[in-house]
């Protein structure tokens, strides 16, 4: 009976995570439906709503790394535990914001969760499923994350204001009991799991093995050259669509295409790695894809063909994130014993590419040529498949290959 339970908890564990991906993005994403009525209440320009929605990024960038220290430290139920009750504090804040500076302090409260989790997605994934499953479990945990964006936009335009808050702070209040009831420490399950020993290392010497780690300096740049890419197109589709004729609202379902076919390549890439036997291919087969789809698909003919190419563009791009964020915890020198730092160090990069590449490398260059706009996004995607050629294989297939 108790083995039973025990096989049965991982999927407890994925559940949680998994809301925990939702709820944040869900929180995030109301401000878009909700962007003129919460302009008009608060008489907010357009860039200081901008830097509303995008405060809940700001744990990210500077906060990352410290997540992933202390949970290597510290342990994973307690250090992303704080993360969601700082969280669900902002969003219950959230409710009676009355200006700029209050809905902004709330909303960057709102980040420190998902922050916290995506930093250490891999390490909590890891270290309950074996490492051939992470791949794929990460994949659902990242679908999760992107269901939560599309509900939000999708369904906020249902509510008042008042309404869709109160929602998500009683969602993020609700994911918090959940989290302290049912969420456990490996080591605290399993007194003699290996993890007992290397959560009593010091913080310098998690970071130390870590930084000496070339594959996951590797990982990082993938990932950064990817979030560059993946802003470009979310930015910057819809008026590339909108140069080419095309209505607002039109131009806003076709980009929703990306983001659909984001959700069922972090599904499906790391089930067709698992059936390959191979990470490698695969990861560049999407880079080149991403990178093709990137540059073209918005230029194709409008219609079916064009939500085809948006959306196969979306599934290459998705499908990448998984396959990388899974590397780390499978690496000898890093396990699950580091994967917390190691994550802080890859989600750091990855979204240090996400404000510095758009905003600071591609926008001055490209100016207002959308073609140029989008052919450095691919320039991005080409990069990934230059740096993933130097991964380490960790597939399946490898094992097999040794053995014969």
């Amino acid at each position: 009976m108790a083995e039973k339970k025990n096989a049965f908890y991982p999927w407890i564990v994925l559940i949680i995570i998994c809301l925990g991906g939702f709820i944040p993005n869900y929180t995030q994403y109301q401000l878009s439906p909700l962007a003129p009525q919460l302009i008009q209440s608060f008489k907010l320009s357009t860039s200081e709503f901008a830097s509303i929605f995008s405060s809940v990024a700001i744990p990210a960038i500077f906060f990352s790394l410290v997540a992933g220290l202390l949970v290597d430290k510290f342990g994973i139920k307690r250090i992303i535990g704080v993360g969601f009750i700082i969280a669900a504090i902002g969003t219950v804040w959230r409710i009676w914001s009355d200006s700029y500076i209050t809905l902004f302090a709330s909303m960057l409260l709102t980040g420190f969760g998902i922050t916290f989790l995506n930093a250490n997605a891999a390490k909590v994934v890891g270290s309950w499923f074996p490492p051939e499953k992470v791949g794929s479990r990460t994949g659902i945990f990242l679908s999760a994350s992107t269901l939560g964006m599309t509900v939000g936009t999708g369904t906020t335009a249902l509510l008042s204001i008042q309404s869709a808050y109160r929602i998500s702070a009683a969602l993020s209040v609700i994911f918090v009991v959940l989290w302290f009831l049912f969420i456990k420490n490996p080591e605290d399950v399993n007194p003699d799991d290996r993890l007992e020993e290397k959560n009593k290392v010091n913080v310098l010497h998690s970071l130390k093995v870590v930084l000496k780690s070339r594959t996951v300096w590797l990982t990082g740049i993938c990932l950064m050259f990817i979030l560059g890419c993946n802003v470009v197109i979310s930015s910057f589709l819809p008026t590339a669509l909108g140069q080419r004729g095309l209505d607002s609202v039109t131009a806003g379902m076709y980009a929703a295409f990306v983001t659909g076919g984001s959700l069922i390549g972090c599904l499906f890439a790391p089930v067709l790695s698992e059936r390959v036997g191979k990470n490698r291919p695969v990861m560049m087969f999407f880079a080149l894809v991403s990178a093709a789809g990137t540059a073209f698909s918005w230029l194709a003919p409008v219609g079916v063909l064009l939500g085809l190419c948006l959306c196969i563009t979306g599934i290459a791009l998705g499908g990448l994130m998984p396959l990388l964020m899974s590397i780390p915890i499978q690496l000898k020198e890093i396990g699950p014993g580091y994967a917390g730092t190691a994550g802080g160090v890859t989600a750091t990069l990855q979204l240090l590419g996400a404000v510095l590449i758009p905003t600071y490398i591609i926008a001055p260059i490209a100016g207002q040529n959308m073609n140029l706009f989008f052919i450095l996004g691919a320039v991005c995607m080409l990069c990934v498949f230059l740096f993933v050629f130097t991964l380490p294989e960790l597939g399946k297939g490898k094992g097999k290959r040794e053995m014969v």
